[in-house]
């Protein structure tokens, strides 16, 4: 079995904002979670940062693809990772996803998705977002104008799902250092409060 090595800053990061981190992930909680709607099943998830709060609990990993290519005859295989994070909160109770990602590295293609294809009605959302569910019921519950704005507003390619009981996000190119995963756990309560201020309330 290969050990995952550990990362010093993340382990710090992870002191520091109280969370648990994991070098070799288990990956079972993370994995009762697949299939994705828009992405592709990663070969496997290393350096896990969890925690548990009022609303669950949350993890955010790095997911790896692996990729077979050749050259000259030769057989190589490369490896490309991205941050995932996956959240349990109750309060989530609508179905949907989401993506902006238009690369073939952690993206599947949009006619596999299995939930049909829709419109927010949102102009500028759906001018960048690909967006999924069951019913346009489901959609306009899941993906709120206050979801849609924040999303919009952070300018990156990104994927996102909700499922009762919790959400997946995936910004894809965000960076592998400090920066990039103090955005991403800052982005978190944000986007867990925006999914679930439904219009009745805005």
């Amino acid at each position: 079995m290969t050990h995952t090595v550990p990362v010093g800053w993340m382990a710090d990061f992870a002191a520091r904002q109280g969370l648990r981190y994991e070098p070799d992930a288990d990956e079972r909680w993370m994995r009762a979670w697949e299939p994705y709607a828009t992405l592709k099943v990663p070969y496997r998830y290393e350096h896990a940062l969890q925690a548990t709060g009022e609303t669950g609990s949350m993890t955010v990993a790095r997911m790896v693809m692996s990729f077979d290519y050749e050259v000259a005859g030769v057989r190589h295989t490369r490896e490309s990772g991205t941050w995932i994070a996956i959240v349990q909160d109750v309060r989530i109770d609508a179905v949907a996803a989401a993506t902006s990602d238009h690369g073939r590295t952690f993206a599947e293609t949009l006619d596999l998705v299995t939930m049909p294809r829709r419109r927010t009605g949102d102009p500028a959302f759906d001018a960048v977002f690909a967006a999924f569910s069951p019913t346009p019921e489901s959609l306009a519950r899941a993906v709120t104008p206050s979801l849609r704005k924040l999303v919009l507003g952070w300018r990156i390619p990104l994927h996102f799902e909700l499922r009762k009981g919790g959400f997946v996000l995936v910004p894809v190119a965000l960076t592998p250092d400090v920066q990039g995963l103090s955005w991403l756990v800052r982005s978190l309560e944000l986007f867990g409060e925006k999914a679930t201020k439904h219009r009745a309330s805005e």
